[in-house]
């Protein structure tokens, strides 16, 4: 069976020298990740279509699309050519999940909420020639999750080729998050086995990685067995945290030992009521500063998120937010406008 999976671009590309540097930066791991539970004898591919062109004259048995806000349209343009040319197409990601309906007018099926308990009983299914038109998780679990298929990924392509998951989720519900939505109907926040995290950081070559997960110290168990087994590893990476789980206990010591050296913070606001509103309680009554000196002492450059436009904001906001962010020494900041996301509590706000 021919099998391809594709994470379309915004646009398609024009030019061979169309690379945005944002959606270069890592390789599509999820993709990756569900072409392990193809079978050996399948010949399966995995396109970015960021970095690569897609060849819309082959007609694969299946062609698998992980569909975000800003792709959709080109996602939807590619799923209705190849369901014209007679492969079953699959679409799943945010946007399928956040809007099934809109969805399901472009694909054969569809698989909402993450895929690694869905996608396996979809293509059982479909090799029984008895595809149904919708998949949803049924059990939220990454035990037993077989090696991503990294040999389907052209490393040369990406800047952050040595990126990694070793959760789901967070465990933490901000009002604005898109991802959140995602993981909504289940178990939101797990963890992959420690020996499993482990065994692939080993298969990772090199010694930067970057763990794309939205929370690493979420589970302070699984974390700290984490970090305990890189040690002596000699690897240098980066991580995802909040002010709170950097305020408390020894948790980011045991991660600078095992060599975290540079972290995503999301302080997004300087406003509390701005924090209520988007129930990011965990960062309120929180010291920033002392949060930021700790990390400071530790040797960790602090990548700092913020987000306007919220209720509480006026005019004043982005110097004001700035300002700060430069007097407290941030190495650097990513800056976001509130966008209600459908499916996020913040579009029902909205």
């Amino acid at each position: 069976m021919h099998v391809r999976f594709i994470l379309p671009a915004l646009t398609e590309a024009t030019s061979p020298h169309f690379r945005p540097i944002k959606y270069s930066l890592f390789p599509p791991l999820g993709l990756a990740t569900l072409a392990a539970y193809c079978d050996a004898s399948d010949r399966v591919e995995v396109i970015d279509e960021h970095v690569q062109a897609v060849d819309t004259t082959e007609t694969p048995d299946l062609v698998c699309i992980q569909v975000y806000i800003t792709n959709a349209w080109r996602a939807y343009e590619l799923a209705d050519l190849y369901r014209a040319r007679g492969a079953h197409v699959v679409l799943g990601g945010l946007h399928v999940t956040s809007l099934p309906d809109e969805a399901a007018a472009h694909a054969d099926t569809l698989v909402t909420g993450p895929a690694e308990e869905a996608f396996p009983r979809f293509l059982a299914d479909f090799r029984k020639g008895r595809a149904q038109p919708r998949y949803a998780s049924a059990a939220r679990t990454l035990q037993g999750l077989p090696p991503i298929r990294r040999d389907l990924i052209q490393r040369e392509l990406y800047l952050v080729p040595n990126s990694i998951v070793v959760t789901r989720g967070c465990p933490h519900h901000c009002s604005f998050c898109y991802r959140d939505a995602f993981f909504q109907g289940g178990k939101g926040f797990y963890t992959q086995a420690v020996d499993d995290a482990l065994a692939e950081i080993e298969r990772l070559p090199g010694r930067h990685l970057y763990f794309l997960d939205d929370h690493l110290l979420g589970a302070p168990r699984f974390a700290r067995a984490l970090f305990d087994g890189m040690k002596g590893m000699g690897r240098l990476f980066q991580g995802a945290s909040t002010i709170d789980a950097v305020l408390r206990g020894d948790l980011i010591e045991r991660a600078v030992d095992a060599g975290l050296r540079s972290v995503f913070l999301g302080f997004e606001s300087l406003d509390e009521g701005n924090l209520t509103q988007s129930a990011k309680r965990h960062n309120l009554g929180r010291d920033y500063d002392r949060a930021i000196r700790r990390l400071d002492d530790l040797g960790v450059m602090i990548n700092g998120s913020f987000v306007f436009g919220l209720d509480s904001d006026g005019p004043d906001v982005f110097d004001r937010t700035v300002d700060w962010a430069v007097r407290a020494g941030l190495t650097t900041a990513t800056f976001h406008i509130a966008t209600p996301y459908p499916g996020t509590r913040f579009f029902q706000e909205i």
